[in-house]
């Protein structure tokens, strides 16, 4: 069926998002059309819920512009990030996979463009292998994640957290000129310390002790880390994880125990 000017126009529009997205690059041409076609776009503000925890997974969403967080919520309110998905990420690969409903409630904190594929319109998708192997890749990626973040949040206090934390943030962004170690915060410190399971009083704590220490200095949202060797001691306990048979050896201690 042809396609009015406005239609034709945003199936383009949409078509360019897509060219974007990490699941999708390189599929054919019909494909990328076919998805075009049959989404719809999800304008969000920042704080919109693009769905909550339990709902059906119906569709599968693709960020265009804009960040969304993969949010937990305690009994009394907290508020814990357990991942980010920035622009030409899909935010959740599973309902490719299964029809179990959503793990998490998924957030803008800006304002974010999202295209959403109806669960009908799937199987283009998932009968093409090159999409159910990188669907795949991806889900394992996010649960190694997870299961590190497990590890920090459950057996780390609250600076090696921090420390931790800091350092991934600093690995993901360009480093300056110069060689200075510098990352930029998130915009406010709820989101930080939801990212790192803590309250905003003892993280706020935590960075003026490192602050006061000439560990870290502070301009705006960007800090710079003053002494690399001691940050990193402080995010790993002072152990070097990547040593030949550190691992080894701590599991034959477990064993003599």
């Amino acid at each position: 069926m042809a396609l009015s000017a406005a239609d034709g126009a945003a199936v383009r529009r949409r078509r360019w998002g897509l060219d974007r997205c990490a699941l999708l690059r390189g599929l054919p041409v019909t494909l990328l059309e076919h998805i075009a076609r049959h989404s719809s776009e999800a304008n969000l503000e920042e704080g919109d819920a693009l769905f909550f925890k339990n709902d059906p997974s119906d569709c599968l969403a693709f960020v265009v512009h804009g960040r969304i967080y993969k949010l937990l919520y305690g009994p009394d309110g907290q508020e814990l990030i357990v991942d980010t998905i920035e622009s030409g990420e899909t935010v959740d690969e599973t309902p490719l996979l299964d029809t179990h409903a959503h793990t998490f409630t998924a957030v803008a904190y800006s304002p974010t463009r999202v295209l959403l594929l109806p669960r009908r319109h799937f199987p283009s998708l998932t009968n093409d292998p090159v999409v159910i192997e990188r669907a795949h890749a991806s889900l394992c990626l996010r649960l190694r994640q997870a299961v590190e973040s497990l590890e920090t949040m459950c057996l780390h206090r609250l600076e090696s957290r921090l420390a931790r934390y800091l350092l991934s943030l600093m690995h993901n962004q360009p480093q300056p000129r110069g060689g200075d170690f510098e990352v930029a915060l998130p915009p406010t410190q709820s989101i930080l310390a939801a990212m790192v399971n803590a309250s905003r009083p003892k993280l706020n704590a935590q960075l003026q002790t490192w602050h006061r220490s000439g560990l870290v200095s502070r301009k705006r949202n960007i800090l710079r880390i003053n002494d690399i060797d001691q940050f990193r001691c402080k995010a790993y306990l002072g152990r070097d994880f990547e040593r030949p048979g550190g691992r080894a050896r701590a599991g034959s201690a477990w064993r003599n125990a």
